[in-house]
């Protein structure tokens, strides 16, 4: 399903299946407006994240003020050069409407660890931003998230979840 492109929206583009998964998951809250969200198909990789933000979407937001985008993507045990590197490529003008999250590691090893699926897990995180909590949040392989996780909830709480 598409987004109603002029209503503020968010678009998540997803490094691998598994995170694909996991977003797929958050919408499936049945406090989520599916018609504010979309999880686009998933691409290869990080590098390849970062490469569709860069070519579609970055002039994409430019030109629709009510966009946002979430990247997710795996840090592979390397969070602080991953991040620093996707914040370069992130424009000025747009930090405060690009949202970088992902598993620590990948979200395989979260799965096992959690023993839940993809989705299930999604959906575990879609009812901590909704009850703004942060129990699975707070989960050691996703607690590095928390900068824009907060970022996230705050500025886009309102238009992903039903009041």
């Amino acid at each position: 399903m598409s987004v109603n492109k002029f209503l503020p929206h968010v678009y998540v583009i997803p490094e691998d299946r598994a995170d694909e998964q996991l977003a797929n998951g958050f919408v499936l809250h049945d406090q989520v407006n599916v018609r504010q969200i979309q999880v686009l198909p998933c691409v290869d990789g990080w590098p390849g994240v970062l490469d569709k933000f860069r070519t579609e979407y970055v002039t994409y937001l430019r030109n629709n003020k009510d966009g946002y985008v979430v990247l997710l993507i795996d840090f592979d045990s390397d969070y602080v050069n991953r991040r620093d590197r996707f914040d370069k490529e992130i424009p000025a003008d747009l930090k405060n409407r690009v949202f970088v999250i992902g598993a620590k590691d990948t979200p395989e090893i979260l799965r096992q660890e959690l023993g839940k699926n993809f989705e299930e897990i999604g959906l575990s995180l879609a009812e901590d931003c909704y009850k703004g909590g942060v129990t699975l949040w707070g989960h050691e392989h996703l607690q590095h998230n928390e900068p824009d996780r907060v970022g996230l909830i705050r500025t886009v709480k309102s238009i992903l979840f039903r009041k």
